[in-house]
């Protein structure tokens, strides 16, 4: 694990800060610079491309442009039409106090932010079970896309491919995809999004939504691959929402630095937070800001803020309010790809982030459209009669800066090659795999993104569910490290580009370049063949090659060799009395293949080592936390020397010899767990990248976390001020000013601002919106030192006293059973509250009173300048608490070891707490050897299982059990009906409800129990059958109406059955059977159905009884119509005479007469119609 140390803990920040206080009050705070988005229209978009170069890209300073609200519609970019348009998708919204993530629906989500930000107080914003849940990284909907394209200047919006001017030069005639015909489209020039060149199917779809509330945040972290960020709030919740609910004013505070502060902050989060900034997990109290050795930036973020983050610039976001809606997305040009290239992808490898961006892909692809957008315009201009059409396509800004992006990125792709490169041999050639380029394979380790070669293991490839194999990938920059699988060695080479085929776009491109600069001289670019031979260094790929060699290939199937025990170990004998006889220590051998560390005088594998020229031997463990050498710079160098031949070693021995000094690391280095990130099959052989450099920087005297400032830190300020002071400018060999003009930003003084340098691009930017000007009358933020921020103690406010004292972490470490209040326990186990510098009392844990130490004097002297300013307070101003802490650590180890020694394990302890081990032979008799083994272990106490608390929102996605279940539908409950139930006379039918008293041969092949259906309210043939039998001694409910009775306007002619069933069980009379057999001989299209109407195939038996007893009930009812039933008079006694024909049986413009039946009144039937009244 990583070495345990103090850690700064998390503290919120409280819901009514005063922000304008705590800036105006705080020396090192600052406004972030703000300019209208009006100057877009007054100025020009070349006058914001170039102020956002300057100032953001190569100056390193946030830039925020207000006023996009005004522009953004205000119906589209509304919580309520996300919630009406997109409410029932489902999001994975990051619940940041359990840091889990809980599915959600966008529409639940909103519909709660209301209870979750008034959650939160002044009194309980620290509470650390309450809801924190922030919907972050969702995709943005394809409407805001559409309508941010039309507000946003296309050079700055998402996946810009060309910042040409519309009928500049290059430009070719498009379809107008408005109106018909043809228009001019852009002409040649950059793209302003890079991410653009690439195919897109490997874009990374990085044009995110945020949606936040009171109390939500996002941790101290950098831009991905060194990108430059654009963050826009689009909608901020008000006093009031569209129910007339009260809310709270949303709004958005940023803590940010520059680009060239940005080792300072790494070393800063490092030595004295205790945490890594590149994990990304901390967020970091206002406290730690106050007391930081470099400027902060603040900004407040409402509705319509447009903030512009530098590349590799560290910045943390904290959310106010009821609501806050953010859209987000981030750019890569030629400067942020060397940036990622040099600086972003080591740091991303060494914690395993995943490489969305492919940089490497990225470079080729813009080669490739730029080369093609070059010879478009060699064509045209050969082509064009006018000579000053010509130069306009060869000379024009636009294309002279085409031309230099595209010298850098053929640079970048140079470096790319050369690393790659393997020496000439066909025959290993041969045995290197080719796998088509398809941008998805990624580093089975450290999940970067791998352009061309890499390594595959043979072994470990596993068969996955679906058929395919997951087979286990590792790039050349981990292996070189010691990264690998199980099997360290006995690896496969495979390329997804042929290597003649990129070597000959290499050389095609670097004739271009020499086209367009008149012409290849020694200056030019050489041939790639020749540039490999004048290497003096080994290339990354021949390292590899060369490892694969030396390192030993090991079986993962076979069990591994038990551990031998140490040759020098202390072997001892326990006597029966409990004294220790220790032997004699034996003469070690050293094993064939193994040489000696020099740091432990410890024999390792000679694979494992660095071995120099005098025959001395470095663990490469060693060489990196001792000496800040990483493997692949011993490994490339044939001529390396060890540390002790430089001179700089610092081990024991070493530290005695004249002339050495020993070496001091420049940095802090806290471990790199890449267990859970990377591929379980891993291992890492050469070095553990878990373990700390802190042993060997106490080693050489700069383990001051409490103290006054490090070394390391004053080293990398020193850093910071030489990059401040060469200023942001246009360099000639990289850019084109089009203007002549340049709007310089940050110039060589240190407290220059854009409002004071913008005027020489002719360009006037308000003063109120600038940094920090010069006097009061333009804006002048006075530094107040006796007035402080909530509730700090005044001080006396005198010019020469330096800043507030700064009260060091391991002062105020905690122990673990003390955690409470605003105190939460890190992953490294240890954390502290981080004081307030501005407070002279810090408060200090009542359980360790002596941990409180004396506050150094302040120095009465004040230098005037800004860097000796801040050296000298922290050099001053940190309380000195080695005291308190060896006090402290006293009495933890008494307390261990009395708690040790009631459990008899004393010895144990004591030992493992002066770091010293011994292997022990004891004698124990076989019976009693076997009672031990054949004791049960004792049954360890579960802890008892927190039940949640304060838990507001809960996912509302659908269970498993219940995603197969349809849509629940209205059911209605109706008994079913027998057929002995039924009958075509008169009074022979029971009321609904009652028992029919049928004979007893029947009545027993009946079932006792009432069958009852669910019918469905949206469709009748949706039945579900229940058996229910009903309870003793209760009455029988009445039976309700069936339901095709209910719907009797439902029923239709069409609906008739051609005949019964086969064997009815109680057959209806003679005459209503005759007449349905008739009317089904006379109109069958009324039962087959017609065109343009729905006839249902009756199929069932049981369905088409059903449907029988139902013309059986109809016809029934219209008989009670009439005066008399006479079924039994004679069929011949009135022939040919109308007969009662039932309502539901009129077909449409026909008449339907039977020979046999009772005389009828007769009926006028009009066409298409019901009668309309009896004559008679």
């Amino acid at each position: 694990m990583p070495t345990q140390r103090p850690s700064a803990a998390f503290d919120p920040i409280s819901p009514d800060l005063d922000l304008d206080a705590l800036v105006e009050q705080t020396e090192n705070f600052e406004y972030v610079t703000r300019i209208s988005c009006d100057m877009i229209e007054t100025q020009g978009l070349e006058a914001i491309e170039k102020i956002i170069l300057l100032h953001v890209i190569i100056g390193g300073k946030p830039l925020v442009i207000e006023g996009f609200h005004h522009r953004l519609d205000e119906w589209t970019f509304t919580s309520g039409w996300l919630q009406d348009n997109h409410g029932k998708k489902y999001e994975q919204a990051r619940n940041l106090s359990k840091q889990t993530n809980l599915t959600i629906s966008i529409g639940h989500y909103l519909s709660n932010m209301s209870k979750l930000a008034n959650q939160w107080n002044r009194t309980n914003y620290r509470d650390r079970d309450r809801q924190r849940l922030y919907l972050k990284d969702i995709d943005c909907p394809q409407v805001w896309h559409d309508k941010l394209r039309e507000v946003i200047p296309p050079s700055l919006f998402y996946l810009n491919d060309s910042t040409g001017d519309v009928g500049g030069p290059g430009s070719v005639d498009e379809v107008n995809p408005h109106a018909p015909g043809l228009r001019k489209g852009r002409g040649v020039a950059r793209a302003g999004d890079l991410m653009s060149c690439l195919p897109p199917t490997m874009r990374a779809e990085n044009l995110m939504c945020y949606v936040g509330h009171e109390g939500t945040y996002t941790p101290a972290h950098r831009e991905m691959c060194a990108s430059l960020g654009q963050n826009l709030m689009v909608e901020t919740s008000g006093t009031m929402d569209l129910d007339g609910k009260p809310t709270k004013p949303g709004s958005s505070i940023w803590f940010m630095t520059e680009s060239s502060d940005r080792h300072l902050v790494s070393e800063y989060w490092l030595s004295t937070l205790g945490h890594d900034i590149e994990i990304e997990a901390h967020f970091a109290q206002i406290n730690a800001w106050k007391s930081a050795p470099f400027k902060t930036y603040v900004v407040e973020q409402k509705v319509g803020d447009f903030i512009l983050i530098p590349p590799l610039a560290p910045h943390q976001v904290w959310n106010r309010g009821t609501r806050t809606m953010k859209v987000a997305w981030n750019r890569t040009t030629v400067e942020t790809l060397e940036l990622a290239l040099d600086e972003a992808l080591p740091r991303a490898r060494m914690v395993g982030r995943d490489e969305q961006y492919k940089n490497k892909a990225m470079v080729y692809f813009a080669l490739d459209r730029y080369s093609n957008h070059l010879q478009h315009l060699n064509y045209q201009a050969q082509h064009v009669p006018n000579q000053h059409l010509i130069l306009d396509l060869k000379y024009s800004p636009k294309v002279r800066q085409l031309q230099k992006d595209f010298r850098r990125l053929f640079a970048l792709y140079t470096r790319i090659l050369l690393s790659e490169a393997l020496p000439h041999n066909p025959k290993e050639d041969k045995k290197i795999q080719y796998l088509p380029f398809d941008s998805n394979v990624t580093c089975s380790f450290c999940r970067c993104n791998i352009f061309n070669r890499f390594l595959t293991c043979p072994t470990c490839v596993v068969p996955l569910a679906n058929g395919e194999e997951d087979t286990y990938d590792i790039c050349l920059d981990c292996y070189a490290m010691g990264r690998s699988c199980k099997c360290i060695s006995g690896y496969r080479w495979v390329e997804q580009f042929r290597w003649q085929a990129l070597a000959e776009k290499h050389e095609s491109w670097r004739q271009q370049i020499g086209t367009f600069e008149g012409g290849l001289t020694e200056k030019s670019s050489q041939p790639l063949h020749v540039q490999r031979q004048s290497m003096t260094k080994k290339s990354l790929a021949q390292v590899c090659q060369e490892q694969l060699k030396l390192r030993p290939f090991k079986d993962p199937s076979k069990p591994a060799p038990e551990p031998k025990l140490s040759k020098d170990a202390d072997e001892s004998l326990v006597n029966a009395d409990g004294t220790v006889t220790p032997k004699k220590r034996k003469g070690q051998v050293i094993e064939k293949g193994h040489m000696r560390n020099h740091i432990t005088n410890y024999p390792e594998p000679m694979w494992k080592l660095g071995i120099c020229g005098c025959g001395r031997a470095y663990s490469y463990g060693s060489l990196f936390r001792a000496f800040d050498t990483k493997p692949l710079t011993v490994m490339e160098d044939p001529g390396w020397q060890c540390p002790h031949c430089q001179r700089i070693c610092s081990c024991g021995k070493c530290r005695k010899l004249a002339g050495m000094e020993p070496f001091e690391p420049k940095g802090t280095v806290l471990g790199y767990d890449t267990r859970r990130v990377a591929d379980p099959r891993s291992t890492e052989s050469l070095v553990d990248f878990k373990q700390s450099n802190i042993e060997w920087v106490k080693k050489a005297g700069d383990d001051q976390p409490a103290g006054s400032e490090t070394r390391r830190l004053s080293r990398r300020f020193d850093e910071a001020e030489a990059a401040k002071s060469q200023g942001a400018a246009l360099d000639e060999a990289h850019y084109v000013d089009e203007s002549g003009d340049t709007p310089m930003v940050n110039g060589s003084e240190e407290n220059e601002s854009l409002a004071a340098q913008a005027t020489h691009g002719d360009i006037p930017i308000d003063p109120l919106l600038g940094g920090t000007p010069t006097n009061e009358s333009s804006g002048h933020r006075p530094v107040t030192n006796g007035h402080h921020f909530l509730g700090d103690s005044t001080m006396s406010g005198e010019d020469d006293e330096p800043p507030h004292a700064f009260v060091a972490p391991a002062a105020l470490m905690l122990d673990q059973r003390h955690l409470g209040g605003g105190f939460t326990k890190d992953a490294n186990g240890i954390v502290f509250q981080y004081p307030d510098p501005t407070d002279p009392d810090p408060t200090v844990p009542q359980f360790a009173p002596e941990q409180v130490d004396q506050r150094l004097e302040p120095s009465n002297g004040a230098d005037s300048s800004h860097k000796n300013k801040r050296r000298n307070s922290l050099q001053t101003d940190f309380l000195d608490p080695d005291e308190a802490n060896k006090r402290y650590h006293q009495e933890q180890v008494k307390r261990s070891l009395a708690e040790a020694k009631r459990n008899n394990r004393y010895i144990i302890a004591e030992a493992a707490l002066n770091g010293r081990s011994k292997y022990v032979n004891l004698k124990v008799d076989r019976g009693k050897l076997a009672h031990i083994t054949s004791q049960a272990p004792s049954q360890t106490i579960q802890p008892p299982i927190r039940k949640p608390n304060n838990i507001i929102v809960q996912s509302d996605y659908p269970s498993p059990s219940s995603k197969n279940k349809a849509p629940p539908n209205p059911l209605k409950r109706v008994r079913e009906e027998r057929d002995d139930e039924f009958s075509t006379k008169r009074g022979k039918r029971k009321k609904s409800g009652s028992r029919l008293s049928l004979p007893e041969d029947i009545a027993k092949k009946l079932p006792k129990a009432s069958k009852f259906r669910e019918i469905s309210s949206a469709s009748e043939d949706e039945e579900v059958a229940i058996d229910e039998t009903p309870a003793d001694n209760q009455p029988p409910k009445p039976r309700q109406l069936p339901a095709y009775l209910a719907r009797k306007s439902d029923i239709g002619d069409n609906e008739i059955p051609k005949e019964l069933t086969a064997e009815p069980k109680q057959r209806p009379s003679r005459r209503k059977v005759t007449f349905l057999e008739s009317a089904a001989a006379r109109k069958p299209e009324a039962v087959n159905g017609r065109p343009g109407k729905r006839s249902r195939a009756v199929d069932d038996p049981a369905e088409a009884n059903r449907r029988a007893k139902m013309r059986a009930m109809q016809w029934d009812h219209d008989d009670s119509l009439d005066e008399e039933s006479d079924d039994e008079a004679p069929a011949s006694s009135a022939p040919n005479v109308p007969m009662s024909v039932p309502k539901s049986i009129f077909v449409k413009g026909k008449k339907v007469r039977i020979a046999a039946g009772s005389p009828m009144k007769k009926s006028v039937v009009s066409n298409g119609a019901k009668p309309r009244h009896s004559i008679g």
